[in-house]
């Protein structure tokens, strides 16, 4: 909070790799007047990401955006994980791919 100064707007850019006390400075910072961006994924490749459904909970306004399925076009919701690694956080497109709902029987 003593970074905010005297901001009337601060944004915040890929949120999903804050802890879960992201929710708590904003919900501060909110109700001192600050007008507060959030933006970042919601998922990763198995489940929610820490701070999201927090921030979606106290969020005034929501935008949520989605990928293409790189399979057939559609909207995509979920993150298909190309490889076995395990740890959560992968950087590179070969890692990942943008797959809708029906990403099991999508194009087969």
């Amino acid at each position: 909070m003593l970074l905010a100064g005297d901001a009337d707007v601060i944004a915040i850019d890929e949120a999903q790799f804050f802890d879960n006390s992201l929710v708590e400075i904003c919900n501060q910072l909110a109700d001192s007047g600050t007008r507060i961006i959030v933006a970042g994924l919601d998922m990763d490749f198995m489940e929610t990401f820490r701070p999201m459904p927090g921030l979606l909970a106290i969020a005034e306004h929501i935008t949520k955006v989605h990928a293409i399925c790189m399979r057939c076009g559609s909207l995509a919701q979920y993150s298909y994980r190309k490889t076995d690694e395990s740890q959560v956080v992968l950087l590179g497109e070969k890692n990942l791919m943008s797959r809708c709902a029906g990403m099991l029987h999508c194009c087969h």
